[in-house]
């Protein structure tokens, strides 16, 4: 069991994030269900071959569990629970190259079934050991959140929220936001709402997703959320100009298009539950981008006295020639 969690581990990010691995994607990545005892649910997955030849792909299932509060799950051999709930009919799908093929699967909830949540993962690979399939080398998975419907006890709230490593002064963006949800409960919640930044005059100025990647807290687990505030993002290949005024210069001009500058309110306030229960909380920061201030002083200081110059000129221009006039007239 622990060689399956080490191996997938490796792998999470494939099936989380892109449902990639070995050329095969799969859609949807994510099914989030929910049924009764004695019910059974039909569903279908989408197998795309991205590869130039055909392929063969085989099944297999794992239940999973929270691991961490980063949101990766561990995975568990199927003795019992979902991982053996679900059956897709085939052992194996052969896809041609650069096509895709539907495949249908039955999740038949047993009528004991525990009412709340139950968790596992549709992996799909390409066979390396003998055609019966029961070794699979690089795995793509699906994850199945399904929910039992019946008496849930709903135990879940927000532990803290504050800006990471509690930080409060800021030369510019990005400010990044961490909130900790716990759920005690028996079935898996999802927080949805925002984090409004307030400006130093209390108006709203940002509204940030608090939930972008719409994950889950699993029963028993306390997760971590990082949220950010950025308006402008520098390219990957970016490289830090070499010399102190090149890289003053690369830092105002980053500065200026992240530009915010001040004190600011951070108001997150979520819902939760079946209830849409409600967290909320604040953290107050400072934003005091220097270099762009300086050069704004130095602008303005330079303009204010150049400025002034023009209009002495102007006004003595202005006298010469009136006195002129009053000359000529006399």
């Amino acid at each position: 069991m622990r060689k399956i969690s080490i191996y997938v581990f490796i792998l999470i990010a494939s099936f989380i994030f892109a449902s990639e691995a070995s050329a095969l994607t799969l859609s949807p990545i994510r099914f989030e269900i929910s049924g009764n005892p004695g019910e059974t649910i039909h569903k279908e997955i989408t197998l795309i071959n991205e590869t130039n030849k055909t392929e063969t792909y085989s099944a297999s299932y794992s239940n999973f569990e929270a691991q961490g509060e980063s949101g990766e799950p561990a995975f568990v051999a199927p003795k019992d629970g979902l991982g053996t709930w679900i059956k897709t009919g085939v052992g194996s799908v052969v896809v041609p190259a650069k096509q895709q093929k539907i495949v249908p699967f039955t999740i038949t909830i047993p009528k004991d079934a525990e009412p709340g949540g139950h968790f596992a993962v549709i992996f799909w690979g390409t066979p390396t050991g003998p055609s019966s399939g029961v070794s699979i080398g690089a795995k793509t998975g699906i994850l199945v959140l399904l929910s039992v419907n019946g008496d849930v006890e709903t135990n879940a709230g927000l532990l803290n929220f504050n800006t990471v490593g509690k930080q409060f002064w800021y030369s510019t963006l990005p400010v990044n936001f961490e909130y900790r949800f716990r759920n005690d409960g028996g079935d898996r919640i999802k927080p949805q709402g925002k984090i409004v930044i307030h400006n130093s005059i209390f108006f709203p100025t940002e509204y940030l997703d608090a939930n972008l990647v719409s994950g889950n807290i699993l029963p028993g687990s306390t997760r971590k959320f990082k949220v950010d505030w950025i308006n402008y993002e520098r390219p990957d290949d970016y490289v830090a100009p070499e010399g102190f005024f090149g890289k003053f210069w690369s830092d105002v001009s980053y500065q200026w298009k992240n530009f915010a500058v001040g004190f600011y309110t951070a108001r997150l306030n979520v819902t939760y539950g079946g209830e849409n229960e409600r967290a909320r909380d604040s953290v107050f920061f400072f934003v005091f981008p220097w270099q762009l201030v300086l050069v704004m002083i130095i602008v303005g200081g330079a303009g204010g006295y150049g400025g002034r110059k023009l209009l002495k000129r102007y006004n003595k221009y202005i006298i010469k020639k009136a006195r002129l006039g009053m000359q000529h007239e006399a």
